[in-house]
């Protein structure tokens, strides 16, 4: 999409400042994204996307590079390995079921052919990301095997999403793309195979020369590129059938966040999450700005059933095929509750990856400059867009409330993990401190890493006080309502007494008042002993 350069840097900082702003008001952040995205399409025409669809492709597959890396650098080994069958069946067998169930289904209420299963396929890929950041600005810690298998389904599931978006689901749109069913389905294995080879290839190679750079800056550029590498070197493999780029940024991550086991010198964990997480959101905010800017308000409300189809695919998706895949392949799970199913399934949000996959598919769909193909473009650009709205709205703001209805919230006392990072942090300044006296490093490196101690302490003390001073003013509303509703349980008492308030109007009133003056004192105790 061309788009004037001296645009980027004002979408980038409003888009940041918005999704700021909505994780302070507990909002799902691609929701003003995308809502930002169409006023500035009102306010400067950015392209369409059916005419310029070559650079929207580009950001959207650099995004998916992006972000896969960043969810795979990150993902915790450890407590993957506890739902490592459910998120693996979730990630493979659960796509695949979602995107059949949804296709079908969407068939039923349409006559759009073989496109409904595109639409299931770009639907089918979870992004809990935004949910996450809703879940943690409210104080929610979801338990710790559900957060697990919701962390690590993400992972898989958009890079399997988008192999067979591209491999399979695209050809069945695009009649000059179709191949035998063996065919698809062998271009289908090689692509993870090859995906995952090319991933440790780059994991070992962008490692050792991380090792070597050493330098901050050099770590930053090595790690922010590596997931363009990875892919790019995936896509190599188009002419031949293959798209292994998603699964080699996503193992690319994987194993450069367990080099040892590759034989590499353990990394900089810290300053390439820190780098990749920036790099990562940044795309995430062009993506959802785009989307928004690009969606044609005018085909969804001058089409007809267009709007309709929309939201009944929402629905169908949110209720039928997500949990319809859910519940099929966690089956085996003995460990897994119906309530962990039920969230599960539930909180399967919709976001970034599904953007991403209806640019890339309406791109190979438009590329042919058919007029059919445009409409159809339109149609699943259109539906993709209603359903992210609606996901985003109906179970973003829903998923927090409903895990505390199903108890699945770990209740874990930020202050005190605080008060215990920073006492280790200054414990190790310590021990530097011990160390340049013994006489064991130099002035140059003593000076650099104890200003960096010493900024992560102010840092942890600073988030430790606001923690605390929130806490005390909770605490303090808390009493507060106490008070209230004990003086207004002492007037009914002197009103029944004095003979102005029957026995029923007086029993249905104290009972009322006892009952929230009780629900009160449970949430002062709770917060007392370190619960949300």
């Amino acid at each position: 999409m061309a788009v004037d350069l001296y645009i980027i840097a004002p979408v980038l900082i409003g888009g940041a400042l918005i999704a700021k702003l909505a994780e302070r008001y507990r909002l799902p952040y691609p929701i003003p994204l995308i809502l930002a995205g169409m006023i500035l399409a009102q306010m400067m025409p950015l392209g369409e996307i059916y005419g310029e669809v070559v650079g929207l492709d580009l950001i959207a597959q650099l995004t998916l590079a992006a972000v896969l890396f960043y969810a795979g650098l990150t993902m915790n080994v450890r407590e993957l390995r506890f739902s490592l069958s459910s998120v693996l069946l979730l990630a493979t067998l659960g796509v695949l079921i979602t995107s059949i169930v949804a296709g079908v289904t969407i068939l039923m209420f349409s006559a759009i052919g073989l496109v409904a299963y595109l639409i299931g396929a770009i639907l089918s890929p979870t992004d809990p990301a935004a949910l996450f950041s809703v879940l943690e600005s409210g104080g929610v810690h979801i338990k710790r095997k559900i957060l697990s298998i919701l962390e690590g389904e993400a992972v898989f599931n958009d890079a399997t999403a988008v192999v067979l978006v591209i491999t399979v689901f695209t050809p069945f749109v695009i009649p000059e793309l179709t191949v035998p069913l063996p065919v698809v389905f062998l271009e289908f294995i090689l692509s993870m195979v090859v995906g995952v080879i090319i991933g440790l290839g780059v994991a070992y190679s962008i490692g050792h020369i991380i090792n070597r750079a050493g330098e901050d800056t050099m770590v930053s550029i090595l790690t922010a590129t590596t997931p363009i590498l990875a892919y790019g070197l995936g896509e190599l493999f188009a002419p031949f059938g293959l798209h292994p780029g998603a699964l080699a940024s996503v193992f690319a991550g994987m194993f450069m966040a367990n080099a040892r086991h590759i034989g590499v010198r353990p990394l900089p964990q810290k300053s390439m999450r820190g780098a990749m997480k920036n790099v990562s959101f940044a795309f995430e905010i062009v993506v959802f700005i785009l989307l928004g800017a690009t969606v044609d308000l005018n085909f969804i409300v001058a089409s007809e059933g267009i709007l309709v189809l929309g939201l009944v695919t929402s629905a169908l998706v949110i209720l039928l095929a997500r949990p319809v895949a859910v519940f099929l392949v966690t089956a085996h799970d003995r460990a897994m509750t119906w309530k962990g199913r039920f969230f599960v399934s539930w909180a399967g949000v919709k976001g970034v990856a599904s953007a991403a996959l209806a640019a890339i598919s309406v791109s190979a769909i438009t590329s042919y400059q058919i007029p059919d193909y445009v409409e159809i473009g339109r149609m699943i650009n259109a539906i993709v867009f209603i359903v992210l709205m609606v996901s985003l709205v109906v179970q973003g703001f829903t998923t927090p409330f409903l895990a505390k209805w199903l108890g699945l919230v770990e209740h874990i006392d930020a202050a005190r993990e605080l008060t215990a990072q920073r006492d280790a942090t200054r414990q190790a300044l310590l021990h530097l401190v011990d160390m340049y006296t013994e006489g064991k490093i130099d002035s140059q490196l003593y000076s650099r890493l104890k200003a960096e101690l010493e900024e992560e302490i102010f840092q942890l003390e600073d988030e430790l006080r606001r923690l605390i001073s929130e806490k005390r003013a909770r605490l303090r509303e808390l009493e507060v309502r106490e008070e209230i509703l004990r003086a207004k349980l002492e007037f009914f008492k002197k009103q029944y007494e004095a003979g102005r308030l029957d026995d029923s109007a007086f029993e249905r009133q104290r009972k009322d008042l006892e009952a929230e003056i009780e629900e009160v004192i449970t949430r002062k105790n709770t917060l007392a002993q370190g619960g949300a």
